[in-house]
Parts: C-alpha cells; structure tokens; sequence
C-alpha cells in the first residue's frame, strides 16, 4: 500500500498535484471555520475550559491507563503494555529537571526585563491571574494571593517609579462557575490595605482571559499615539500576552515579565513536585499559543 506524506506533492487520495490543492484547501477552510466560530468570546472560553483538563499532567496517565483498557479489548497486547508501562513511568520523568523545565525556561526568557531608559512610562497593565479563588477570599474576609503574586508587587512598584503613570488591573474570574470576590474586588481591598492610593488605579473587571484582558484594557485605558505602557504579567505567560494585545491593536506595548519559575541554571536534577508544576505551565501556554494564533486572538503564533 502507497503511503502519503504530508509534506510530498501528491495527495494521499489520488496522487495528483490538484488532489494536494483540494486537500490544504480543506484545511485552511477548517482554521477560517475555526476562527469565525470562536468570534463569540463565550464559545471560545467555554470551550478552553472544558477542554483544560486534557493538559493536565496528572490526567496523562489516566489517559493512557483508559488507552491499554481499550487495547486489551481490542487484543493489541503490545501496545496494551506499551501504554501501561508509559502511565507508569511518565510521572517519574516529570521530575527530571533539565527535560521538565527546559521549554518553560525557553518561554520565560523568550522577553528580557527592560531597562526602561528614554521616555517615561504612561501606564502600567497588570493581568489578573495572582489572586486565589474569590470565595477563599470572601469567606476568610481576607484577599488572597497566589504564587504569582509578584504581578501585584512589580506592578506597584513600576507604578511608583513612574510618577503620573496609571496603574490598570484587568481581570474577573478565569473559572467557568466564578463565585465569591471577583479579582478585581480583591486587588481593589489588597490595594485599600497597602495604604496605597487609588487616585491614578483603574479596575477592568469584566476580563476573563487573556485576549479579553487586551481588547477590553484598550477601551479602558484608551492610549493616546505615542503613548508607552508597561505589561506585567508571569514570564511564561508573557508571549501569549504580547500576542493578544498585538492582535487587540496595541502599540508601544513593552513587555516586563515577573514571576520566573526557573533560574538561568539549575543545580538541582530531580524534584517531582517542581517538575510536575513546570510541565503544567509550559504546556498550557504552548497550547495556548497555538489556540489564540488559530483563532485570531494573537498577532503570531510564537510572540
């Protein structure tokens, strides 16, 4: 039998140069489908959500477990063991460091941290994202923080390093069933009992991703020509964040990440915990971008 190659001349059906034109026809008309569908921000959020668990780590092996069942019954023995040995044996691999964390490494210094010379900054845009679920928040009467907390704390900081600049959060609630404080409500009362004023802060609160967050901070902030703002968000989050806002219509948009989750080296080999937490984050983001560039909400497919 005449296997087809995806990168050869002729289609898999008939051989012929106009059976590959009909055939990258049909995919490009797949990605404009694609991309008209996931116009409705709901659709495209609903779906992202729905679909999350998919690239989850700890759900892989599950996966493959569910996988060697249907093998089994379908008498492929050899692929049976293959998918149970993998269950096995990739919880294991997750925690060695130098494969774990080198893709997030290569997300996080995909933008250097600027040194801000020349003109002075007109604003700062922190994304939502560092602030624990609402009804922890609410219940505890207490706001809470995440791990990426540090968004919060540079973005003060580059707010009081720049004098007259305005101070913008964005963000509602990344969850499907959002319930207590939403995450502009607690970063409002972090704010209220850090003592800081709010006369230059605004508070975008209807986002609930990240292209959401970049459409709706352009309405908000309403930049003048000419006009540089500072994007604090998580280094591994920041290319899919400058591919949004790029596709939002953002100019004079300059990166600052925070938040590194990796060194430029590593003495460490082996840690499970800090290797299973680096393989959640890389492969959300690089699903990510692929998804966003799919679906029009990123100017590139790798910013």
């Amino acid at each position: 039998m005449r296997l087809w190659h995806p990168c050869s001349k002729t289609s898999r059906t008939d051989g012929t140069r106009e059976g590959l034109a009909a055939s990258d026809g049909v995919m490009w008309v797949c990605v404009a489908l694609f991309q008209q569908n996931c116009q409705e921000w709901g659709m495209f959020f609903t779906v992202s959500k729905l679909l999350a668990i998919l690239v989850e780590p700890l759900v892989w092996p599950y996966l493959l477990l569910v996988l060697a069942l249907i093998m089994r019954w379908r008498r492929r023995r050899r692929i049976m063991k293959s998918c149970v040995g993998a269950a096995l044996l990739l919880p294991l691999l997750y925690g060695f460091l130098p494969l774990s964390t080198a893709p997030l490494r290569y997300l996080e210094d995909r933008h250097d941290i600027p040194a801000l010379t020349g003109p002075p900054v007109d604003g700062v845009i922190v994304l939502g994202g560092h602030t624990a679920w609402g009804e922890i928040s609410q219940s505890r009467d207490q706001p809470q923080q995440t791990r990426a907390a540090d968004r919060l704390t540079k973005g003060l900081m580059l707010h009081r390093l720049n004098p007259g600049s305005t101070l913008l959060f964005t963000g509602y609630d990344g969850r499907l069933a959002p319930s207590g404080w939403s995450e502009a409500e607690t970063v409002r009362r972090l704010i209220a009992e850090l003592g800081v004023a709010d006369d230059d802060i605004i508070y975008e609160s209807t986002s609930r991703n990240t292209y959401q967050n970049a459409v709706n901070s352009l309405t908000v902030a309403v930049p003048q020509p000419g006009s540089r703002w500072l994007l604090v968000t998580s280094a591994a989050h920041m290319p899919r964040a400058m591919g949004s806002f790029a596709a939002a219509g953002w100019e004079n948009i300059i990166p600052y990440p925070v938040d590194f989750q990796t060194g430029t080296t590593s003495a460490s080999v082996y840690d499970m915990g800090v290797g299973t937490a680096s393989v959640r984050i890389w492969v959300k983001e690089y699903v990510g971008l692929a998804a966003y560039w799919l679906a029009g909400r990123s100017a590139t497919l790798f910013p």
